[in-house]
């Protein structure tokens, strides 16, 4: 909960943030999003929750509207609110036409009581009847990180910016990302219907202070179009897009570490040289195309590499980065390579890829592309997945050669080599000459080796590779983004034409 503690993410059921009709004060919201956020995905019930009294004690402080009074006050009163507090939501009863609502508790309860450390907490639970709307989420949920909520003063900027976030991240893979609302509606899920009857003033304290916070302070960016029928207006559009321009402070910072594993600690650039090593052929194609997006070793083989997990993806994870790229190519509002860059990064913080409708699609474009394979790569991906890329490549080109020896042999009706016979274990004995003679790979790519071989082709990448990256020259780790780019356009090209 305080700004330099451990992220908390809390995820909601799209329909109860959509249509859910309450008013919560801006530290009651706080506060039930913190509750929420120490559920836990496996969790099949509702259990008591501790949450440390200094932590609703930051809450209160953070609070604009409540400054009198002492401490004890103003939790009493917090309690006591929380408690008391219900949510309405349409039903799919009806009675004479009209659907009936339900009404339901936010907690069951709050109770003083010590931890096991012997810290003063509140003990609450949530109301039993919340269960579908936080629990066993599988699709269309939405998560919210605490620490980008706590920002925001205003309960309306809170309420708007969840029903925006949750719109767009189930829309925009649809292309959608305006959000009709009639005013009416608006109003009865802020909790306001009876409230500013002058639309002048329900869009200057309400709608412009939202829109203001939402885009000073989070990663969405929000515009208003208005609905008018006659001279009234009757219905909101809000335009939704992505705020590059607020980004996390590790994201701005592209040479440092995003992910829980490498945020505390700067990277071993000798390590992460022997970790790339290790990749497997797909692996390496894969941190080929997210380092010419612009993204540090550390970012890639922390941030990204771990989300790609399961069998199916196994040997073929260069399909999976292509097809993320693919897609965020077409929804991001990013312009400049830098810029991409970190809404590319914003993208894995906020675990957008791993939203089950996203990531089921991305698996399903990857299991049709591998359908698509000939046997004979399909049969080289197998081979490769399980072993270094420079081994797979060793191996690659040591068959190639063979096969070649082979096939002399043959035109100059020499007898084959014992190992050629029936029984051999040669790998890629299968392969035809057709087949062996599309193999890409000539020899091994030695970098260094490569520099002083073709040295007006690495002047030329270099140099392109340089002012494509002119953007992240202020960038602590600009030389070593740069080097990765150049590596990996020098190796491309020697794949090619070598």
């Amino acid at each position: 909960m305080k700004p330099d503690g451990p992220k908390k993410v809390a995820a909601i059921a799209n329909k109860f943030i959509q249509h859910a009709r309450y008013k919560l004060t801006p530290r009651e919201q706080k506060l039930i999003l913190y509750m929420a956020t120490l559920l836990k995905p496996e969790d099949s019930d509702f259990e008591s929750y501790l949450v440390p009294v200094s932590e609703i004690e930051h809450i209160l402080k953070t609070d604009a509207s409540k400054k009198h009074g002492s401490f004890y006050e103003r939790l009493d009163e917090l309690l006591d609110s929380i408690t008391d507090k219900k949510i309405s939501f349409p039903t799919d009863f009806t009675i004479d036409g009209v659907r009936l609502r339900g009404h339901i508790n936010w907690v069951a309860g709050a109770v003083p009581k010590y931890d096991e450390n012997g810290n003063l907490c509140v003990e609450f639970g949530f109301s039993p009847q919340m269960k579908p709307f936080l629990l066993g989420l599988k699709e269309k949920f939405t998560r919210f990180e605490f620490l980008e909520v706590a920002r925001m003063k205003s309960g309306f900027s809170i309420r708007i910016y969840q029903m925006c976030k949750s719109y767009y991240y189930e829309n925009i893979r649809h292309g959608r990302n305006t959000m009709a609302v009639g005013l009416r509606e608006l109003k009865q899920r802020l909790g306001i219907s009876d409230k500013y009857p002058d639309f002048r003033n329900f869009r200057r304290k309400v709608l412009d202070v939202a829109k203001k916070e939402i885009n000073e302070k989070t990663r969405l960016r929000i515009e208003y179009d208005f609905v008018k029928k006659g001279r009234n207006i009757s219905g909101i559009r809000i335009i939704i897009a992505e705020n590059t321009e607020n980004a996390r402070e590790e994201v701005n910072n592209l040479g440092t570490a995003t992910s829980k594993a490498t945020k505390s600690r700067k990277h071993d650039w000798s390590k992460l040289d022997q970790r790339v090593e290790q990749l497997t052929e797909a692996q390496r194609r894969a941190f080929n195309m997210l380092t010419d997006l612009g993204l540090g070793i550390g970012q890639i083989l922390d941030d990204v590499f771990p989300i790609i997990k399961g069998s199916e993806l196994k040997g073929y994870e260069d399909f999976f980065v292509y097809y993320m790229i693919e897609f965020f190519k077409k929804k991001t509002t990013a312009k400049t390579e830098r810029e991409k860059a970190r809404a590319f990064l914003g993208w894995i913080n906020n675990n957008r890829f791993e939203e089950p409708n996203l990531y089921a699609r991305l698996v399903e474009k990857v299991i049709a592309r591998k359908k698509s394979l000939k046997d004979a790569e399909r049969s080289n991906r197998e081979i490769a997945k399980g072993m270094t890329a420079t081994a797979f490549r060793k191996l690659l080109n040591g068959q190639k050669q063979e096969t070649a020896a082979r096939k002399r042999q043959i035109l100059n009706n020499a007898k084959p080599e014992a190992k050629g016979r029936v029984g051999e274990t040669n790998l890629f004995s299968a392969l035809n000459d057709e087949e062996a003679s599309a193999v890409k790979i000539k020899k091994v790519f030695d970098y260094p080796s490569f520099k002083k071989e073709y040295a007006d082709v690495y002047k030329r990448i270099r140099r392109d590779r340089r002012a494509a990256f002119i953007d992240f020259k202020n960038t602590p780790n600009y030389r070593q983004l740069l080097e990765n780019s150049v590596k990996s356009y020098c190796e491309k090209w020697f794949e090619e034409n070598a």
